[in-house]
């Protein structure tokens, strides 16, 4: 009975996550965030969280639509299923995150630092990976569509299950240390 109450509570959550008001980021969920890095749930829309040290932060199922998070240090934090739909990550420092079914549609990930990370099942369609660390990363089952992986470090990752075909190639560097040019 716990459970399906947990479960029901999470489904208004996220239902109420979709409205017009709760777009932006909740001013009180930005602080609790920056207080304690423990915010799951949370509703950070397009809140600017340039530059944070947010290492091990616990944002599981975070809404950060659009938010940015250029240059932030994200190291070892729990963004499970959390949605970065258009997100700002350029140079963000994401070494060893848990991603794992993490919505990263169009979001910019270039230069970003994301060694080791697991993003299984992750959406990372049409993202901006250009000059992005995924040395070692697990991208089982991940969405890729026309992500852009140009200058990319893709050594030693798991690609298993990974539809390549749209995907943009131009000195990326593959999982077996060979270049692929074929965008270039």
């Amino acid at each position: 009975m716990k459970r399906l109450i947990a479960l029901f509570g999470l489904f208004i959550l996220l239902w109420l996550a979709q409205g017009t008001e709760a777009r932006a980021a909740i001013a009180d969920d930005v602080q609790k965030l920056l207080d304690t890095k423990d915010c799951p749930v949370c509703i950070l829309s397009e809140a600017n969280l340039s530059s944070a040290d947010l290492a091990g932060a616990n944002l599981k199922i975070a809404v950060l639509l659009k938010a940015n998070l250029a240059g932030a240090n994200l190291r070892r934090a729990n963004l499970i299923l959390s949605d970065l739909e258009a997100a700002n990550l350029q140079g963000a420092q994401l070494s060893q995150a848990q991603m794992n079914g993490a919505n990263l549609l169009n979001a910019n990930l270039s230069g970003a630092d994301l060694t080791e990370a697991e993003l299984t099942q992750a959406n990372l369609e049409d993202a901006d990976l250009s000059g992005a660390n995924l040395a070692g990363a697990i991208m089982l089952s991940v969405t890729l569509g026309e992500a852009n992986l140009k200058d990319t470090n893709l050594t030693g990752a798991n690609l298993r299950g990974v539809n390549r075909s749209m995907a943009l190639f131009c000195h990326t560097t593959m999982p077996d240390g060979a270049i692929e040019n074929r965008d270039c």
